[in-house]
């Protein structure tokens, strides 16, 4: 049955897609193409009135709501079934403070987007007489939503370094159950400004806007990509260990991958990327147990700027392909050894080039000298995270994709804390608010009584009323 959608077209500024419209299956697409869900509306909002309005006529419809970004939600639970989609992909305004080091942006934009006004149009001279731009706290995909990103958290190659990306966040706008736009800072709701920082997708509002602040980061850094053959992987995981144990420099940013060169049809590799956080001059010292590691297959370590960086890693990103996400925290003492052969064992006889075991979240540093409960991410003590990635295209692979790493993360599971990045969210979890949110989840459902208390913003693993 057709909606209704006259009285909403009437205050409406952006797009309403419908399944009768030509752009609806376009419209409805996620990053993960196995989400095959069919929202009866997706409002493509153009500023905060059109999410008060699809808020509004959700309500008076008694239709679900849903939250959309950029698309990367890695279950799908940004769509909603038969009900309504608030669309704020296309809010992507930028508007950068040089004096207070902050910007200002709409929830749709891309890291790639913001970097290119505060960090390469941008520039001052520091007190080491070296050129710097200003640079937010973003993560390597740039079709990732800011919003999304850091509002479950954040992780990225200036986190050890500065902090997460919801550490980051000194104001947001955000529109309420009631369509109320509400400014939320440490001294304007500071129930919600704490609850957004770490658990701002799990059903408290529709952020419409987010101001950050900005790191001083050299126009010129020292980082790439390294690789070795998967011969190699369990010495180059030691050294990945045992980088990161007592390291009191908090500038070296790398992540490991394993994967394909070229990707997706090449060889088995082990991958370090990342950068060094600094002048490039201090770069060679903390490179140096890498190096160590001797001839490489390849390796493009060298000066570079953090955008084209970022840029390039993003390239490697591929859009469209059907998906599963599983893994978790190491435990104190698990990255060793008899994970390191589990993981190598699975991994060997992974079904698709596409799939891949990212340890993309690495922690310390500053993100772990802040208090679990001083923002709703409580996840600050480990280091090191797995990801383990089952991407395929055709739907006559999904079951062995689908077996093969729900068989990975079981074997590997004893290494593993139980604890979960909420933005590498699972369906699997039986206690996701435990996995996501642990002893901060009481009081994430005080505030969700307090700003939904109708839970108007209601999804499987959306905070739950006390």
């Amino acid at each position: 049955m057709r909606l209704d959608l006259a009285r909403l077209r009437d205050t409406f500024h952006g797009t309403l897609v419908t399944p009768y419209d030509p752009g609806y299956e376009a419209a409805r697409v996620l990053f993960n193409t196995r989400v095959r869900t069919r929202p009866a509306l997706i409002a493509q909002c153009a500023d905060a009135g059109d999410v008060a309005a699809a808020i509004a006529f959700a309500r008076e419809q008694g239709l679900p709501l849903a939250v959309r970004g950029g698309g990367h939600h890695a279950t799908g639970l940004s769509l909603v079934e038969g009900g309504v989609v608030v669309d704020v992909g296309g809010l992507r305004s930028i508007s950068l403070d040089a004096d207070a080091r902050t910007v200002t942006v709409g929830p749709g934009a891309g890291w790639r987007d913001i970097d290119k006004v505060t960090y390469v149009e941008h520039s001052f001279t520091g007190d080491d007489g070296l050129e710097y731009g200003l640079a937010g706290p973003g993560g390597e995909c740039p079709t990732v939503s800011n919003a999304g990103y850091s509002l479950g958290g954040g992780y990225g190659p200036l986190g050890r370094t500065y902090g997460l990306g919801c550490d980051h966040i000194v104001a947001a706008e955000v529109v309420d159950a009631s369509g109320t736009v509400l400014r939320v800072t440490e001294d304007e709701h500071p129930d919600l400004f704490w609850a957004l920082r770490g658990a701002g997708g799990a059903g408290f509002g529709v952020v419409t806007s987010l101001t950050y602040r900005l790191n001083p980061l050299p126009k010129t850094v020292v980082g790439g990509v390294v690789a070795w053959p998967l011969e190699r992987a369990e010495e180059v995981f030691r050294a990945y260990r045992d980088l990161y144990e007592d390291r009191a420099d908090d500038r070296l940013a790398l992540c490991l991958l394993l994967t394909t060169e070229p990707y997706p049809d090449g060889e088995q590799v082990v991958v370090m990327y990342g950068m060094y956080v600094g002048p490039p001059a201090e770069a060679a010292e903390a490179l140096r147990p890498i190096e160590a590691l001797g001839e490489p297959l390849f390796s493009s370590i060298g000066e570079t700027s953090y955008f084209d960086l970022m840029q390039g890693m993003g390239e490697e990103i591929v859009y469209g392909l059907q998906s599963k996400w599983s893994g978790g925290y190491f435990t104190a003492g698990g990255f060793d050894e008899p994970a390191f052969a589990t993981i190598l064992d699975n991994f060997r006889r992974v079904p698709s080039g596409y799939s891949m075991v990212r340890f993309d979240l690495l922690g310390g540093g500053a993100i772990g000298r802040v208090a679990p409960d001083a923002t709703a991410f409580v996840h600050r003590a480990p280091l090191h995270y797995i990801s383990v990635i089952s991407h395929w295209q055709l739907d006559e692979d999904t079951d062995r994709s689908v077996a093969w790493i729900d068989g990975f993360v079981e074997e590997l599971s004893p290494h593993l804390t139980g604890e979960v990045y909420q933005n590498y969210a699972s369906r699997d979890l039986t206690d996701w608010a435990g996995a996501y949110y642990g002893a901060n989840y009481p009081r994430l459902q005080q505030v969700k009584l307090r700003y939904d208390p109708e839970d108007v913003f209601s999804t499987p693993q959306s905070v739950k009323l006390p």
